[in-house]
């Protein structure tokens, strides 16, 4: 098969961008056979290089200009390659391409929490993405929770959706910079709470830091560490007034983006992961933690609760900062607790490998163009 990928604005760091990182590198891993064809905003790096992956550069542009690049693009090197296949890895979609589509879809967080998003953004997932899935031979959700919102609010019959969840890196378990080495990178002094993701209103972190600072005050010398970028358009006004008023606020480490190895390491020194979420579509986060031998706390939102269900602690209400202090004391303090939730996190983690939603994806390639299996690579 020739199977155009179209993967524009993947760059910026964040759950989307593991995602499909995850996704490709896994895909091409497995799959020496199909020629691939990739459009990206920026060229992508994969080790080893994968000599049946052609890379199509659009360059850095606003989303609206990404969009226009797309739909005056895409379809028209579509019908020149002969592509058997067209996949929109995340989001994105264009019409008149010459062969058939699918889309993955992450979240519809936008339509549940409209207020954390720009008008403008509100509007294209209500008028233009229904219309524009419509298209779509097949649409990937990356959760049963997305799923049941397809069918919602788009009113998409649920046999044109599949599940099929996205993988941790598994590169993440074998990077080699060590903990001690991390902590000293990014100046944290003691054992550390961790949180992972964008510093934004839907992340929820408000009621983290009041813990944190409940915790403080109740004798624990514990630092928070907040890995992540600041996300403009859901920019948490009330965390940033918290910041400057809080006790306890020099124990308060914000790293910014970080590389995958530190990222890895800093899992791997972390006494707890935090992740009280209003709404996710999946959850990469708690995912990798628990790969990496992290017990989880975690809110139920969207689809925490499908993903990380027996592997973690799931709050009742992670808008309470008492049940969120319980939480994270009871592992602080209880070593069976603590060594039952990192076997319970490994186990649930399994469910979520590289080579099985690469191998989902693959099958579904060959279903919807109606191809019959070929060698797997190793």
């Amino acid at each position: 098969m020739r199977i155009a990928l179209e993967a524009l604005g993947i760059e910026p760091t964040g759950g989307g961008r593991s995602a499909t990182r995850n996704l490709l590198e896994s895909l091409f891993a497995i799959d020496p056979d199909n020629e691939y064809v990739l459009f990206v905003s920026q060229a992508e790096v994969f080790e080893p290089s994968p000599p049946n992956v052609k890379q199509v550069v659009a360059g850095r542009m606003p989303a609206w200009a990404q969009r226009l690049w797309a739909q005056a693009v895409i379809p028209f090197y579509t019908r020149h390659w002969g592509a058997d296949l067209l996949h929109h890895v995340k989001n994105l979609t264009v019409v008149g391409a010459a062969c058939p589509m699918i889309v993955t879809v992450y979240d519809l967080t936008v339509l549940r929490f409209p207020t954390f998003y720009p008008w403008l953004d509100g509007w294209y997932w209500r008028h233009v993405q229904p219309r524009a899935l419509r298209s779509a031979d097949r649409i990937i959700a990356i959760s049963r929770t997305t799923a049941s919102d397809l069918v919602h609010f788009y009113r998409i019959p649920a046999e044109r959706i599949v599940v099929i969840y996205p993988s941790y890196n598994a590169r993440l378990l074998s990077c080699p910079v060590a903990p001690e080495a991390a902590r000293e990178r990014y100046s944290i002094k003691r054992e550390y709470i961790l949180h992972v993701g964008s510093i934004s209103q839907k992340k929820n972190l408000l009621p983290l830091l009041r813990a944190y600072v409940r915790l403080r005050r109740a004798g624990l010398q514990i630092d928070l560490v907040l890995v992540g970028r600041r996300y403009q358009k859901g920019r948490d006004v009330a965390l940033e007034a918290f910041l400057k008023e809080m006790d306890f606020a020099d124990g308060v480490i914000m790293t910014g983006p970080v590389p995958a190895c530190d990222l890895a390491a800093l899992y791997r020194g972390a006494s707890v992961l935090v992740f009280p979420s209003l709404h996710e579509g999946f959850g990469i986060v708690p995912v990798e933690a628990m790969a990496c031998g992290v017990p989880v706390v975690s809110s139920p939102g969207g689809a925490l609760g499908e993903v990380v269900g027996t592997g973690g602690w799931l709050l009742s209400d992670p808008g309470d900062e008492k049940e969120i202090a319980q939480a994270i004391e009871a592992i602080l303090c209880d070593d069976a607790l603590r060594a039952d939730l990192v076997r319970r996190g490994y186990d649930r983690a399994k469910m979520f490998t590289p080579e099985s939603t690469a191998r989902q994806t693959l099958d579904l390639y060959r279903a919807v163009t109606h191809r019959s299996p070929t060698r797997h690579g190793p």
